[in-house]
């Protein structure tokens, strides 16, 4: 089950987006577009899910950060994350797919 579906209680929603929020500050996401992409129940978790994936593929830290940030052929030259703050939820789903399906190989 992807982590997006499960249901979480307040607490644990409440941690997701601080993690969350570490995770994009990490990603160099400016401050004022920090709040507008974690805006939303799912955003946490789809963000996270992200990070789960890229620890999977990539080991080191940095290099996922770099990767995160990287322009990619997958999304027609942008980063991943031009496409999350281009597109939020969405833009994350379709970043997850790519990752999912490299994972898959």
């Amino acid at each position: 089950m992807p982590i997006a579906s499960a249901q979480y209680d307040d607490e644990e929603k409440l941690a997701m987006e601080r993690a969350a929020a570490s995770l994009v500050a990490r990603w160099g996401v400016p401050d004022e577009t920090v709040d507008r992409l974690l805006n939303g129940d799912e955003r946490a978790a789809a963000l996270l899910g992200i990070h789960a994936a890229l620890r999977r593929i990539l080991a080191d830290s940095d290099r996922a950060v770099r990767w995160i940030g990287a322009p990619n052929e997958a999304f027609d030259g942008d980063s991943a994350l031009d496409v999350i703050l281009a597109d939020g939820l969405a833009g994350m789903q379709r970043v997850q797919a790519y990752l999912d399906a490299e994972i898959a190989g």
